[in-house]
């Protein structure tokens, strides 16, 4: 499929995470039942859903075995992760579950062709998401629902000023704006979405993070290897925000802040359900 000049322009913004295998990781860990949970009582069986967004596919395949015989599509702008997502489905035998490479800025589907779509982390990839959002309510039907999960990330809470987690997420917060994004989109969302068409229904706020010991190892363990792998760190060492040696200490402090007892994180994530106006 070719991409248009819009898709292109997109294309040409960097994903601050990158595509490497700890990010894409990351992303395949995602599933409907957790992620989607607060939308999943909003679907139903025959229901037409459209993914976007959609990385490996983690979520886009438990979004069609929820709404089963109806079909799900996943888009990503991505290649690569469209063809993570197709082998995921052709192994679990999801025939109503497809996957293509489409931008959301540029919907290569028709007017009014689903009842619902969702997007975990895709709104915060754009500076202004008013357009997006239009885009998005072209190709639901009349009264079909939207149900999006993002972060709010200047809401973020740490232990202490000096937690290199912080330092590690305000330098991929100041990058994903650099690259045209908004890490802080979660709070606007009500807002933009009523004044493009569309009705609330629901609204939810929540801190995700680690709650035993076990759990903030693993975190922060992943938080290192992320730094390592991701394209974020290279970018703010080449733009100067960072020392080479700053980005080359961050794993080992990451990894130390894990064994303190008293540190903590918790980054905010903002889970919103709305609904077409008619």
């Amino acid at each position: 499929m070719m991409l248009n000049s819009k898709s292109s322009r997109l294309a040409s913004n960097p994903y601050t995470l990158g595509y490497n295998p700890v990010s894409v990781a990351i992303m395949a860990s995602r599933t409907a039942q957790h992620n989607a949970s607060f939308f999943r009582e909003h679907l139903a069986p025959g229901m037409d859903v459209l993914d976007v967004g959609c990385g490996p596919g983690s979520i886009t395949v438990g979004l069609a075995d929820i709404v089963t015989p109806g079909k799900v599509i996943g888009i990503d702008i991505e290649p690569s992760q469209v063809a993570l997502g197709q082998s995921r489905a052709q192994k679990l035998g999801l025939s109503n579950c497809q996957f293509e490479t489409a931008s959301v800025v540029d919907l290569p589907m028709a007017d009014q062709t689903f009842d619902a779509v969702y997007g975990h982390t895709i709104l915060m990839q754009f500076a202004d998401i008013s357009s997006t959002l239009s885009e998005i309510k072209r190709v639901l039907k009349p009264g079909g629902l939207v149900g999006f999960r993002e972060n709010d990330l200047s809401a973020s809470l740490y232990h202490s000023e000096t937690s290199s987690l912080k330092e590690m997420m305000e330098i991929f917060r100041r990058a994903m704006i650099h690259n045209a994004g908004n890490p802080d989109i979660g709070r606007l969302l009500p807002s933009v979405l009523s004044q493009v068409g569309f009705d609330l229904v629901s609204v939810d706020a929540s801190y995700s993070y680690a709650s035993t010991t076990a759990d903030k190892k693993v975190m922060y363990a992943a938080m290192a290897q992320l730094w390592k792998h991701a394209d974020f760190p290279t970018q703010a060492e080449k733009l100067g925000w960072i020392t080479s040696q700053e980005r080359h200490q961050m794993p080992e402090r990451l990894i130390l802040e894990a064994k303190e007892p008293d540190s903590f994180n918790a980054i905010p994530c903002i889970e919103i359900v709305a609904r077409k106006r008619e």
